[in-house]
């Protein structure tokens, strides 16, 4: 689908936005010479992020952050719902088609005739499973288990929308993951109740459990200089990169 700035919230921000603020962000950072590999991990259970320009600013985001980060290597992006699903590789050089094709819901028409297609994400809303479910710990089991063997580390940029339930199945899968060369960098929101909120008690319990961390100012109101929200975002996978590994 060809990119239609038209259809992008405003939110979102153009591709280019962010390049001066990541690059700073990493430089000042220390991440650049651990050259992590780049995963990013979508929540598909509700429609509104993606109507609001929420996910489409999360790719963008992400997409400038990967390029500073280990450029070339572009990033890895999944969407998850009930099951997870591998999207076609997200680059700073293809961000303005990409979200366009996988990142917005386009605007609801009034009139038939009017209506925008269908683009590749509600083309595959049925067969993933779109704004039906979440399943937060499945998608960290599955991320876990294509993780290539040794070699650099793996950022994972995940962002979680209103998770509702507060079971131990994340608990769980963070604790199996614990050993894995994987950071799991969390961004959003979640309800008081969930684990994600409770990370200092999960630690208190399993103190093995040091590479995962939430950042609540993903979403920081507009005027706030990005390179505060890309440094919070880092700050916590290079203290964990710096840590001795068994």
């Amino acid at each position: 689908m060809a990119a239609e700035e038209a259809l992008v919230p405003k939110r979102a921000g153009k591709p280019g936005k962010g390049r001066f603020a990541a690059s700073l962000a990493v430089r000042m950072s220390g991440a650049k010479r651990h050259a992590p590999r780049v995963v990013l991990a979508l929540p598909g259970g509700d429609r509104w992020p993606f109507e609001s320009g929420e996910i489409a600013g999360m790719a963008r985001r992400a997409a400038t952050l990967g390029e500073f980060l280990a450029p070339g290597a572009g990033v890895e992006p999944w969407i998850y719902t009930a099951r997870i699903h591998r999207l076609p590789e997200l680059r700073l050089a293809n961000a303005a088609e990409w979200i366009e094709d996988w990142a917005v819901v386009p605007p609801t028409s009034l009139l038939t005739r009017d209506a925008p297609p269908d683009n590749q994400l509600l083309a595959n809303a049925k067969r993933y499973g779109l704004f039906d479910s979440r399943g937060t710990a499945e998608a960290v089991k599955a991320i876990t288990a294509g993780l290539p063997k040794g070699g650099v580390p793996t950022l994972v940029l995940f962002h979680v929308w209103a998770p509702s339930s507060d079971d131990t199945s994340l608990a769980d899968q963070l604790e199996a993951a614990s050993g894995a060369n994987v950071f799991w960098q969390f961004l959003g929101d979640p309800d008081l109740t969930h684990v994600l909120r409770k990370l200092d008690a999960l630690r208190a319990q399993a103190p093995h459990i040091t590479n995962v961390s939430l950042f609540r100012g993903w979403n920081i109101p507009e005027g706030i200089p990005e390179y505060f929200l890309f440094r919070g975002a880092l700050k916590p996978f290079v203290r964990w990169c710096r840590q001795p590994k068994n």
